[in-house]
């Protein structure tokens, strides 16, 4: 496992934590797949997996920071519109044979995850229980 849910990755908001925990265990589930080895076909299936999700996650966060008129939301979306052009990258260089997926690229997106959802994330949770 790579990630593990804690607490302290908590936005005090239920849906988009449970939408986190899956994101999370999709990632899980592809740095499984890279440690067993599993075929490209496998391994580009499940980037196009969390690749789907993450824009499906970032649709929710950013309507939930528009309905309680979250003042940083410009900036909030910049970094998910980057999140999703990386990986976006990623499917494109792997299509191509010009990318291997390794444990870099896991590394990136797992060190991504956490530090947007303890930092970026933190904010807008911080102003909701302000308002």
């Amino acid at each position: 496992m790579l990630i593990q849910w804690t607490e302290d990755l908590s936005v005090g908001n239920g849906t988009l934590d449970q939408e986190h925990q899956k994101w999370i265990s999709l990632l899980n589930d592809f740095y499984e797949g890279l440690k067993a080895g599993k075929s490209k076909e496998k391994l580009t299936e499940l980037v196009v997996g969390m690749l789907e999700y993450t824009k499906y996650h970032f649709a929710d966060e950013e309507r939930y920071m528009k309905s309680i008129h979250f003042p940083e939301f410009e900036n909030h979306k910049a970094k998910h519109d980057f999140y999703i052009d990386k990986i976006t990258q990623f499917y494109e260089k792997i299509q191509n044979n010009q990318l291997i997926l390794s444990l870099e690229v896991t590394n990136f997106l797992k060190n991504w995850l956490i530090n947007h959802i303890k930092g970026t994330d933190k904010k807008y949770a911080e102003f909701a229980k302000n308002i």
